[in-house]
């Protein structure tokens, strides 16, 4: 009777280690932004930036672009792929000609406001998609307190343990960089080159102020529609660069997929929650079952609060649990939905052999 009881308990151990790690249907952690534009705090005592120590301007490479208007940009580079609206007014004009020229530039008023660079082959000096962060502490002064004046408004950001792993912020005269490093590689995976304004707008780390707050304005309901849209396109492309340069196979584009990953997202947003269960459609592989799509095996990304998709990634990259999913290499087709501050990548491996209607 023991040696039966001892076999059945083994079978048991054995049946729960099979299942917990051959699961078909991933979901990760909750993945929230480290700050969240609208909670800076007003502080009176914040003092004037001297400017004295400022670092001067790179004098060669992308970031040269910045302030100038749209005709030094076609002037070298041609018209853009496509241009898209943001939720902070100005538009995007997206290079993606290659995953290793793979850029985004914001416009406003035929004026470039910022360069976001993701390909490794385009000159992000005085940096490198690339290069490692060792050399990266060698040759740059990092701070923890960045203070940015417009007019006679000051806006002082604080720099946390978390953001000088991940999310550097570098101040050059009159323009400043965000680095996106990759922890798990210790190589740098993007920058951003960005104006005082656009900065203060995109409110990336936690924000004190003196003087007045910057807001961009509430985009219409059709606006948001098509930003939605284009954060989705965006999320959806640098997945790919990022995928290729981990040598990890691209993903193909599913509009079924992106349909799921799309309402899941405006479930959140309208019902106010943040999970992978939603309260009235399940979970992922529910939701993947209602809407009759086969796959081998489906994970799910999501994330809330992050202000545009450049930074969604980052977040994704630089989480362990989301990294798993989003540089899986079984994984063969992706569906992405946005909708306001809420993310949701749906992934799907499926087999060559199954034929799927798009």
């Amino acid at each position: 009777m023991k040696v039966l009881v001892r076999i059945l308990l083994f079978l048991a151990i054995i049946l729960t280690v099979i299942f917990y790690s051959d699961q078909s249907v991933q979901e990760t952690d909750l993945l929230e932004a480290p700050s969240s534009p609208g909670q800076a705090l007003p502080q009176e005592n914040i003092l004037l930036p001297t400017g004295k120590d400022s670092i001067p301007r790179p004098e060669m490479g992308l970031s040269t672009l910045v302030g100038e208007k749209t005709t030094s940009l076609l002037e070298k580079f041609g018209e853009p792929n496509r241009i898209e609206p943001s939720a902070f007014g100005y538009e995007w004009w997206v290079y993606n000609k290659s995953h290793e020229s793979y850029m985004l530039i914001g416009v406003m008023n035929n004026r470039i406001n910022q360069v976001y660079i993701a390909g490794e082959i385009l000159d992000a000096s005085p940096y490198q998609v690339g290069q490692s962060i060792e050399d990266l502490y060698r040759f740059t002064i990092i701070e923890s307190e960045i203070s940015v004046q417009i007019r006679d408004n000051v806006y002082t950001f604080t720099i946390n343990e978390s953001d000088m792993q991940n999310r550097i912020l570098v101040e050059f005269d009159g323009l400043y960089a965000q680095i996106y490093v990759d922890e798990e590689d210790r190589e740098v995976e993007a920058v951003r080159f960005t104006n005082p304004r656009t900065l203060v707008l995109h409110q990336p780390y936690e924000m004190t102020y003196k003087g007045n707050y910057l807001a961009p304005d509430v985009p219409s309901t059709t606006l948001q529609k098509e930003i939605n849209e284009a954060n989705s396109r965006q999320i959806f492309e640098l997945t790919n660069v990022f995928r290729l340069r981990h040598v990890v196979p691209e993903v193909v584009e599913e509009q079924a997929l992106g349909i799921v990953a799309s309402k899941h997202s405006e479930d959140m947003a309208m019902q106010n929650y943040f999970s992978h269960e939603s309260p009235d459609f399940g979970d992922l592989q529910n939701r993947l079952e209602e809407a009759q799509i086969v796959y081998d095996s489906a994970g799910e990304n999501i994330a809330s609060n992050y202000y545009d998709s450049a930074e969604v990634l980052n977040g994704w990259l630089n989480s362990p649990d989301h990294r798993k999913v989003l540089l899986k290499d079984d994984f063969t087709h992706l569906g992405v939905g946005t909708f306001g501050k809420y993310y949701t990548q749906n992934f799907v491996q499926r087999s060559p052999e199954i034929q799927v209607d798009q």
